[in-house]
């Protein structure tokens, strides 16, 4: 059986935990049953947080800030719950999406009323749901359609001959098989573009 590590931010708004907590939690449950992980656990901070201290302008926002970034940045998925939709949900999910970072954006609102149902990106997902059930197949099959196994993946490509020709001498002269030479290309690309 193939392993899954996928790794997902899960981003949402702190300002109704005592209604929203429940479909969090659920959130949370969906996504460790389907062999994802998070990649910054920050709801038990938040509700220690708020006990010792309801003012939110006495939150360490610059950490805060950088710990969500870090954890976008890390992550194969995103999981937006914007029912009480806020700043702080906004420009994460935009981040995430500038990242092409695959976006499920859920909502128990009426989505065609928000200003998220305009954006227009193939790496966004707007669902609206109404029950906890409802998360379990909306989350499931975003996961599964997004998640990328934890082994290499193996594809079948079809070469013209001058590429065949170049692979075939490069291998001769690095002594790497073709396969190594294509990743190698291809990790370089990635990188260049990473620094830009």
């Amino acid at each position: 059986m193939t392993k899954f590590t996928t790794r997902i931010h899960l981003i949402a708004s702190t300002n109704d935990l005592d209604n929203d907590l429940v479909y969090l939690q659920r959130i949370m449950d969906v996504i460790y049953k389907n062999s994802a992980v998070l990649t910054r656990n920050w709801i038990p901070a938040s509700i220690a947080r708020k006990k010792v201290t309801p003012d939110i302008e006495k939150a360490d926002w610059e950490k805060i800030v950088n710990e969500s970034l870090d954890a976008i940045m890390r992550s194969d998925l995103i999981i937006a719950e914007i029912t009480l939709a806020d700043f702080n949900q906004g420009i994460q999910t935009y981040i995430a999406a500038q990242y092409k970072k695959p976006t499920l954006v859920l909502t128990r609102a009426d989505i065609r009323n928000r200003f998220v149902s305009g954006i227009s990106n193939k790496f966004l997902t707007l669902q609206q749901y109404a029950t906890e059930e409802d998360l379990d197949s909306l989350i499931g099959t975003f996961i599964k359609k997004n998640r990328i196994p934890e082994r290499d993946l193996r594809f079948n490509m079809v070469l013209d001959r001058r590429i065949v020709k170049y692979l075939r001498e490069k291998s001769y002269e690095t002594g790497e098989n073709k396969s190594e030479i294509v990743r190698n290309i291809l990790e370089n690309e990635i990188k260049q573009k990473d620094d830009h």
